[in-house]
């Protein structure tokens, strides 16, 4: 029974490592321009509260998608990281 529970914990933690990446577009972007946007949102976008063994996983994606989306960006998930 031990064992079984182990196992679990492992894949549920797996699970939470492997998030969704997503990439952002906009006309005219400069990679200075998207670091410093992406900075600002993801401050905006933080759950303090939310234990989490990375921080970036602390971040709200929807929040996030939504601040950059109000920035000009357009948000779309990254396939290429995913291996789809």
């Amino acid at each position: 029974m031990k064992g079984g529970a182990t196992v679990a914990l492992t894949l549920c933690l797996l699970a939470g490592c492997a998030g969704e990446r997503w990439s952002y577009t906009k006309r005219g972007l400069t990679p200075a321009g998207l670091d410093r946007d992406l900075a600002a949102c993801r401050k905006q976008a933080q759950r303090p509260y939310t234990f989490a063994l990375k921080q970036s996983r602390r971040v709200d994606q929807k929040a996030l998608n939504r601040c950059m989306e109000q920035k000009g960006y357009t948000a779309h998930p990254d396939v290429s990281v995913s291996g789809r």
